[in-house]
């Protein structure tokens, strides 16, 4: 019996193997299942007049539809504290940025126009029930304080029309200094 040698496998030894493979193919499923909704990461190339923007934070809420320009720190605190949200772990820059909360909705794109009463900036808007976006655009893409928020939808309609608080405040100052 030379030559003939035996090649033993203990199966105890395959069992760790045999586990290892079992938990990774039921992970695999898992994931399939429940797979997380993906970040939005904004396109490199922008659209003819579209603005680049951040999203900063979102979530889920019930109260209306609802549209805020933040210009200030204070007032990123002060909303956040009226609608009850979390303030996002995102280091808001008043100076270099500013902030737009949307309730109900979902922020998809911004654009600069020419409209009737100057620079227009328009936002348009998905629907969403029981959910809220906030996001973050440059200051110096946008250009001037003075713009005229005009929020609609997919469609074009108008959902809502804003001056940002610090272009109030202007406006208010110029028109009392006016009638003095």
């Amino acid at each position: 019996m030379k030559g003939r040698k035996f090649f033993v496998i203990e199966a105890r030894r395959f069992l760790p193997l045999l586990f290892l493979l079992v938990l990774l193919v039921g992970l695999s499923v898992y994931d399939n299942f429940f797979r997380a909704t993906p970040v939005t990461v904004p396109p490199l190339e922008e659209e003819d007049g579209a603005l680049h923007f951040t999203t900063t934070d979102w979530g889920e809420l019930l109260p209306d539809t609802y549209f805020e320009v933040v210009t200030s720190y204070e007032d990123w605190h002060r909303l956040a504290q009226e609608l009850n949200l979390p303030l996002p772990d995102y280091p808001f820059n008043a100076e270099m940025e500013m902030a737009i909360f949307a309730v109900n909705s979902e922020i998809e794109k911004i654009n600069l126009e020419d409209g009737r009463e100057g620079q227009e900036v328009r936002v348009t808007v998905a629907p969403r029930q029981n959910y809220y976006h906030v996001i973050t655009v440059d200051r110096e893409a946008i250009g001037t304080e003075e713009g005229f928020w005009v929020f609609v939808d997919q469609q074009g309609r108008v959902l809502s029309h804003q001056i940002p608080v610090m272009a109030k405040e202007e406006a208010e100052t110029e028109s009392e200094s006016e009638e003095n």
